[in-house]
């Protein structure tokens, strides 16, 4: 059996899955990272970074940590958790900060 986790907006529900897709196809679009970007500095490749955002495949949790990380979109919400679309970014390499992880609670 496999339960499916859906938001309600407004009297018509997304799936959690559509919606984290939707989301991160926009914070992409604003940072003007494109999906072969995105697989490079991730180290996805291309053909699952495409599912992903197509929303053909939900993105994982370890793979939404590596974005974070990585472009600085914040997991929190990209899951609807939070209004505040990125965390302190990445560094100047477009990967982690140096002496660290873009997320501080990486280590919990």
């Amino acid at each position: 059996m496999s339960t499916q986790l859906s938001l309600v907006n407004g009297g018509k529900s997304e799936p959690l899955s559509s919606k984290v897709a939707r989301r991160l196809r926009g914070q992409l679009a604003e940072l003007r990272i494109s999906g072969s970007s995105l697989a490079r500095i991730t180290g996805l490749t291309q053909s699952k970074v495409s599912r992903r955002l197509n929303g053909d495949a939900p993105l994982e949790l370890d793979e939404l940590q590596m974005i974070e990380e990585a472009t600085g979109i914040s997991v929190a919400y990209l899951l609807g958790f939070s209004d505040v679309s990125r965390t302190g970014g990445p560094g100047p390499d477009g990967g982690v900060p140096a002496g660290g992880s873009a997320n501080p609670r990486a280590s919990d």
